[in-house]
């Protein structure tokens, strides 16, 4: 593990002689134009700020670009801890980066504690560690965490922290950057400053952010941009957000003038580590020696890639541009976005398939085209021509079923070719019909107390990787506690008799699975009734996970991705009953979804057919829509849609007389 000492202001042994002493020896001090100890006693406290932990009452950001596209950056931090939960957030600042690249070292970091004593951070609080998912993969031992620890941080006290972080140049001297205003708790003043060389054209785009936290404000110079915002409030406690990049404040800025020029950098970086002969091309050629057809060939060796190559989780930019070569990564058995790209890429090629590195966003994101930037892109798919496009690989994506794209869709993605041109390609969002959970519950009385109830689930997309990230790796006694489990769903007690699972280690086979349980006291008895409930769906990857628990929302409903989930109930009625209530059949449609109900009742065969159908046409539901959206969901759900009332016919016969 990397470590980088950072030395700080000599203490003295007395209190004059450290006054003295960090008087002589501390560094100019990086705020421009701001008094900071006046600031630190005009920050608001808790109480007008009751549900914040901490205030950042100044943030203050200059970037200054060199002629080569080398840059400094000086980051100036002021914040007001408010509550325990704050100390716990903030109290250690982290901050990520390339060390082959650059480095950050710490001109000032102190706690003002609420007496007024000012607590300087010592020399051993300041570190450069490995991140945690990072440990045991050196081939990424450039990408470091620096870590500023403020141990006296508490509720009332104030953080000032100021970094200096250098950057060397591009190879071909472009910059380009991605703030974000703004968080968790509210912002006062925030404020960024870019200088570069004034014969240089930039572009540049701000954003308020869906959630209208506060507005951006620019100002041009010649070589200059500032940009400002003050009272960026805080970032609603909702549940099932939009990502937080979309929500914030953001500005955007690149020196690339359009996005060739952006393409062929990162070409320059990409293809000269693709190696289509050596070793890749005998592992592919051995991979796929049992198959003539090359689309049969080109998917056996993107299922080796994806499942035999251990995934690092970096995402694209956080350390470099620049993958390792396609044999090291088929030797170490490991990589991230950018070499598990580069392996399929080549192994693709060896076999006689065009292949080539798509850039994207993983996430469903606003895709800015006026600013051509890579650090739009966080994740890398493989791109091969077909008749309609491009047909679009993730090599990351180790739990789905083959052909199934998880992240990507509703995004736009850059297709760089050997000759350093870009492409940008529209990757659709999902059908509805993508996404589909098909699952069943047939309960049959064996008397009334007894059910035996068989349970199964077909599932696509999004419900068939959840399904394999639960028990693809299951061990046999993993999976037997996994159906004791589901089985008690039902009701304590009951018994597992029986249970299959395709096998879900094959991405190119089908996700089915079943149980049959024994379930006891399932019906409830009240006199001459019984209440017999529609049962949640014991698997819990083949359910819907989301739930519109608030009443009204100040951002949009967040969702996984289009979907369609079909449930259902069979019950067979115990001998001796009739069904006297059954729920009432409903249907809505809103612009964004549709919730559907079926329910009838076979009295010649004895038996109740229920069904629920929930088609989810957008991921995002705004917020203009949320509340007929949820009726709707909330309808669907009810216990009155859920219960059905039998009663003992030989009592009915009699009340007929």
């Amino acid at each position: 593990m990397k470590r980088i000492t950072i030395i700080l202001i000599a203490l003295a042994i007395t209190a004059a002689a450290l006054t003295t002493a960090a008087a002589a020896d501390a560094p100019e001090d990086q705020w421009r134009d701001v008094d900071v100890e006046k600031l630190t006693e005009r920050i608001p406290g808790e109480e007008d700020y009751p549900n914040a932990d901490a205030i950042f009452a100044k943030v203050q950001e200059f970037i200054q670009v060199a002629d080569d596209g080398s840059s400094e950056a000086r980051r100036n931090l002021l914040v007001r801890i408010l509550s325990l939960m704050g100390r716990e957030t903030y109290s250690n600042q982290i901050f990520t980066y390339d060390s082959d690249v650059s480095s950050i070292s710490v001109t000032k970091a102190q706690t003002v504690r609420k007496t007024g004593r000012v607590v300087e951070v010592e020399e051993d609080a300041i570190n450069d560690v490995t991140p945690a998912f990072l440990e045991g993969a050196s081939m990424y031992a450039n990408v470091l965490d620096k870590v500023i620890s403020f141990p006296v941080a508490g509720p009332g006290s104030t953080i000032e922290l100021q970094l200096v972080e250098t950057r060397e140049a591009t190879k071909d001297g472009s910059f380009s950057g991605v703030e974000y205003f703004g968080g968790d708790d509210p912002y006062l003043d925030h404020e960024l400053t870019l200088l570069y060389p004034a014969d240089v054209e930039v572009r540049a785009v701000e954003s308020g952010g869906i959630a209208g936290l506060g507005e951006i404000r620019r100002k041009n110079g010649r070589g200059q941009i500032t940009w400002s915002a003050e009272d960026v409030g805080a970032l609603p406690p909702e549940n099932n957000a939009p990502p937080r990049s979309e929500l914030l404040p953001r500005i955007m800025y690149s020196s690339y003038q359009n996005w060739d020029e952006a393409a062929a950098f990162f070409a320059g970086e990409f293809f000269p580590h693709v190696q289509s002969d050596g070793a890749v091309a005998e592992h592919a050629a051995q991979v796929t020696a049992e198959y003539t057809e090359q689309s049969h060939k080109m998917y056996s060796f993107f299922i080796d890639v994806a499942t035999g190559i251990r995934n690092v989780y970096l995402n694209l930019g956080l350390g470099g541009y620049e993958p390792n070569d396609a044999s090291l990564v088929l030797e170490n058995k490991y990589g991230d976005t950018r070499d598990k790209a580069v392996l399929l890429v080549s192994g693709l090629r060896s076999l006689g398939v065009d292949a080539y590195p798509a850039l994207v966003r993983g996430q469903r994101a606003t895709f800015v085209e006026s600013v051509p930037t890579l650090k739009q892109f966080n994740r890398m798919l493989v791109a091969v021509p077909d008749e309609e496009g491009y047909t679009f690989f993730d090599p990351m994506l180790d739990d789905a079923a083959l052909g199934y794209l998880r992240w990507g869709r509703g995004n736009t993605a850059l297709v760089v070719k050997d000759d350093g041109s870009g492409e940008l390609v529209a990757i659709p969002a999902f059908e509805p019909e993508e996404n589909i959970s098909r699952h069943t519950v047939s309960l049959g009385f064996k008397s009334e107390d007894l059910v035996e109830a068989s349970v199964s689930c077909e599932l696509t997309g999004l419900f068939d990787r959840r399904a394999r990230r639960r028990l693809k790796d299951a061990t046999p006694s993993e999976a037997e506690d996994f159906f004791e489990a589901t089985a008690n769903a039902f009701s304590p007690g009951s018994e597992s008799l029986h249970s299959t699972i395709t096998d879900l280690k094959r991405l190119n086979g089908p996700c089915r699975i079943q149980q049959v349980v024994s379930a006891t006291d399932f019906g409830v008895k009240q006199g001459d009734f019984m209440i017999v409930r529609i049962p949640e769906f014991p698997f819990e990857f083949a359910r819907i996970d989301f739930y519109p628990s608030l009443a009204e929302r100040e951002l949009p409903f967040d969702t996984p991705c289009e979907l369609v989930s079909e449930y259902w109930c069979k019950i067979i009625l115990p001998v001796g009953y009739d069904a006297v209530r059954i729920p009432e059949a409903f249907a809505v449609d809103t612009p964004v979804a549709r919730f559907e109900l079926q329910c009838n009742y076979d009295r010649d065969g004895r038996t109740i057919h229920w069904k629920e159908i929930i088609t989810l046409r957008e991921k995002t539901i705004p917020v203009e829509s949320y509340s007929e959206f949820k009726d709707a969901h909330d309808t669907l759900v009810s216990p009155k849609s859920r219960l059905v009332l039998l009663q003992e016919e030989v009592l009915l016969r009699k009340e007929q007389f």
